[in-house]
């Protein structure tokens, strides 16, 4: 759920295959009129009643038709909209995938250790949710939305849980309701830590072949809010199941390792990460509520963005909502590591770019920036921003091998030309009054300058994920349903 604050983030290298990023006020638009009051109603509802009220009376809506058929004439549930199509819900409704407050929201006087619930749910193999609405984050024409676990279902079913147990009979557990008020999906627990051993560090799921034909929501996959982990899915097996996992902080520095580890040896059919689902070049807050989804045209991955204000967490706006098919069979797998290497490319220019900045600031006279504009930052920059774009050509393993080790080349020689430069300011630096080196401006103002330039040369040497490319390529160049280079097919 949570990135590793001591890495920065990776940044997507381009649009997700499948359908196109879609703004939000573009879909609401061609959203029902329909639709358009439910969510101002329910905004002042909410306002005005609060959030039990409202919940209560969401639950107690006779339930519409079945998802994908025709619109009733009254307005749907939120549920309902949800399960009719989840991406148009997405693109006028916020929704936060944080189980624990919403179950506080919905039922706040029950004697529950929601966090520990949450934990425990992973050893539960059935699951259903309700959305309660979210008041922290509604505003005038979104409504936001919580999904929270329908606790007196759980009680109903694992009545015996030693967690559960004491909740049987209390009157502040909610009633049980029908089946069709429910969703009754698949769930991906959320683990933290370290990623050595996935199959006790890292959670994951079983999703069933008959998923979408096992009651009310069973055709989704939810999860905890990602902003910074990844979806990753082992591909179907003869009877069409799956296994979805929530991979904690891929790229953090303690689970980049495992991570390529995890890909090598189970070959995941897909991978759905950061580098798709947050927007490049936004510094704000963000959270992720992504979801798999079996639509009409078989599984896709959905993805809410979330933007959230610095200084008030409440304050949210919907960034953008993105959908793609979800890879079951292989033949992606080069794809899908191109973006994500594509990911920390983009991801160390824009630190890069940062040290540039500051190093700007010290570039002394107009003369002596030009010089180092010319000489030094403009070369570093150039051949660093040029990484991220020959990887989105690569269809095979051996081709992203050979661009890693071509950058691994470039680089060298970038540094190399760089320094000889460099050395031979130094050495002219007391001969020439104004000379790039020259203390003539301050000893201070001089090592702020040195310190600088090595903070960039150092930052731009640093190769990390061009080695890691190389040893995930060349270790998966004969993954299933990879094709040799020069068979001119994509994988």
């Amino acid at each position: 759920m949570h990135r590793d604050d001591t890495r920065p983030a990776a940044r997507r290298g381009g649009g997700p295959a499948g359908r196109p990023v879609t703004s939000p006020t573009a879909e609401r638009a061609g959203a029902p009129a329909a639709g358009a009051g439910l969510a101002h109603t329910l905004t002042a509802l909410q306002r005005t009643a609060g959030n039990a009220a409202v919940s209560r009376m969401l639950e107690r809506r006779a339930p519409a038709g079945a998802p994908g058929g025709s619109r009733p004439a009254a307005p749907r549930s939120p549920k309902d909209d949800l399960l009719h199509d989840p991406r148009t819900f997405l693109s006028h409704s916020a929704l936060a995938l944080d189980f624990a407050l919403g179950m506080r929201n919905r039922m706040p006087d029950l004697p529950l250790n929601r966090e520990a619930f949450v934990r425990r749910m992973g050893d539960w193999n059935r699951h259903w949710f309700v959305l309660v609405p979210d008041a922290r984050r509604t505003r005038e024409g979104m409504p936001a939305y919580l999904l929270a676990p329908a606790v007196e279902k759980y009680v109903e079913a694992f009545g015996d849980d030693p967690l559960l147990a004491p909740l049987a009979g209390d009157p502040r557990l909610a009633p049980v309701r029908a089946d069709q008020e429910y969703l009754a999906s698949s769930y991906v627990p959320y683990l933290t830590g370290s990623t050595a051993n996935p199959e006790e560090s890292v959670g994951h799921a079983r999703v069933p072949g008959d998923a979408g034909r096992r009651g009310s929501g069973s055709e989704f996959v939810f999860t905890a809010t990602m902003n910074g982990c990844a979806f990753a899915v082992e591909g179907a097996a003869d009877d069409g199941g799956f296994t979805a996992w929530h991979y904690q902080s891929p790229s953090s520095a303690t689970n980049r390792g495992p991570a390529r580890e995890f890909r090598r040896d189970r070959s995941p059919t897909d991978w759905f990460g950061v580098e798709e689902y947050e927007t490049p070049g936004d510094k704000s807050l963000f959270e992720a509520a992504n979801m798999l989804w079996r639509g009409p045209e078989g599984w896709e991955v959905v993805s809410q963005e979330v933007r959230v204000d610095l200084s008030d967490m409440n304050k949210a706006r919907i960034a953008a909502v993105r959908s793609r098919p979800l890879h079951l069979t292989p033949g992606h797998e080069a794809a899908y590591t191109a973006r994500i290497y594509t990911g920390f490319a983009t991801s160390q220019l824009d630190r890069h770019r940062r040290l540039l900045e500051q190093a700007r600031k010290s570039a002394g006279p107009a003369a002596q920036r030009e010089a180092l504009e010319k000489n030094v930052f403009k070369p570093l920059e150039m051949a660093m921003a040029s990484d991220a774009l020959m990887l989105g050509g690569a269809a095979t393993f051996p081709e992203l091998a050979g661009i890693a080790q071509g950058v691994k080349a470039r680089r060298v020689e970038t540094v190399g030309r760089v320094l000889a430069w460099v050395g031979r300011e130094l050495e002219g630096r007391t001969a020439r009054r104004g000379g790039l080196f020259n203390p003539g401006g301050g000893e201070a103002a001089l090592q702020q300058r040195r310190e600088r330039i090595k903070a960039l040369v150092d930052d731009f040497s640093d190769t990390f994920w061009a080695d890691d490319l190389i040893e995930e390529a060349n270790a998966r160049a004969t993954a299933p349903g990879e094709r040799p280079a020069g068979t001119g097919e994509r994988g």
